[in-house]
């Protein structure tokens, strides 16, 4: 059984682009510069790498702050300026408020222990996250040896928490220990290179967070069966399946295709095997293709028909309740064409 954190882990890379070894070679030594992880990010714009180094995870009122730094390899630095903001993007869909597509805004603190996750506090004013701006995070063309530092507020990590995973730029960076103020010395630089000092973290911004609870998430612990397209998932105790709908139906169709029943068999097995009683919830999800009346009316057709298929193979003492949500509650991003098919699901939620 895979760790919530790998899947994690997985599921940005799959979204991220190209997948990179997760260690890279380590920073020169700077006094006074801790390093407490690192790893290789791609960019799907261009081919350099650039190297990731988490520099610490520390405690502050509202809130957690996250230093990292990035800069090109030796053999990268040529061509124009390097944005990092635009390294490890493609994984906006995981763990954030929806609508993150820069760097700066997609890191997380992963608690595996706990099955919670913390993300980026955002701004009401600009819907921007608490962090180093994007404009501000590059190694110019005349400075692309350069490894600059970034910031970045999560939601608070508790303090009985003392070590989690930190998530950024479709990378893991595991084993990272949580520790209480900010680093010193700050200076005015936005994003000043390693070993020059730390920037100064907006702290004024946490009181101004929008509803930071959101910023807070369970984790999704999931397996998947390639063949079968069959997902199971657990999400706050309630276990749920996810069936890819590219299987179950035809583009635009609510009627079963013939590669349809092993999957929906999987499934009717799965709900009985664990005992399940009372009512399960199916669920049917579309992407934004088409009118949101369209894709409502077709979930909630696809949703009827998983349904009647799952009836026939589940015991009387089993009820079923149908339920289409139309494109309105992605878990993936519908600008890509794997996040559309992510999107394009059933799912069956078996009760509490």
């Amino acid at each position: 059984m895979r760790t919530v954190s790998a899947v994690l882990a997985a599921a940005a890379l799959v979204a991220g682009g190209p997948a990179h070894a997760a260690t890279a070679p380590p920073l020169p030594e700077v006094e006074g510069v801790p390093v407490l992880g690192q790893a290789w990010v791609g960019n799907v714009t261009d081919d350099r790498l650039a190297v990731l180094t988490v520099h610490g995870l520390r405690r502050v009122d509202g809130g957690t702050v996250l230093y990292y730094s990035m800069g090109l390899r030796v053999q990268d630095q040529r061509g124009d300026a390097a944005h990092f903001d635009a390294y490890g993007n493609g994984n906006n869909y995981v763990l954030n408020q929806g609508g993150a597509v820069s760097l700066v805004c997609t890191a997380a603190a992963i608690d595996p222990e706990h099955d919670v996750a913390y993300s980026a506090l955002r701004l009401d004013s600009s819907r921007r996250c608490i962090s180093t701006k994007n404009i501000d995070f590059t190694a110019g063309a005349d400075e692309l040896g350069k490894a600059v530092v970034g910031y970045t507020v999560l939601a608070p990590v508790p303090t009985d928490v003392s070590t989690v995973d930190v998530l950024i730029g479709s990378q893991l960076v595991q084993g990272v220990p949580v520790e209480d103020g900010l680093l010193e010395p700050a200076v005015e630089d936005p994003a000043p290179a390693v070993g020059t000092g730390w920037p100064t973290v907006e702290t004024s911004a946490v009181a101004e967070a929008v509803a930071p609870e959101k910023a807070v998430f369970d984790l999704r612990a999931q397996v998947e069966d390639v063949a079968k397209k069959l997902t199971e998932a657990t999400r706050g105790g309630v276990k749920e399946l996810d069936l890819d709908a590219t299987v179950l139906f035809a583009t635009d169709e609510a009627s079963l295709t013939s590669t349809a029943g092993s999957v929906i068999r999987e499934a009717a097995a799965e709900i009985t095997e664990a005992g399940t009683r009372g009512t399960i919830t199916v669920t049917g999800h579309t992407d934004s293709n088409a009118s949101e009346a369209y894709n409502l009316d077709l979930s909630k057709r696809r949703a009827a028909a998983v349904a009647a298929a799952l009836k026939r193979r589940l015991p009387g003492s089993i009820s079923i309740r149908r339920v289409g949500k139309g494109e309105s509650e992605p878990i993936a991003s519908n600008e890509t064409a794997r996040g559309r098919a992510l999107n394009r699901r059933v799912t069956i939620t078996l009760p509490q």
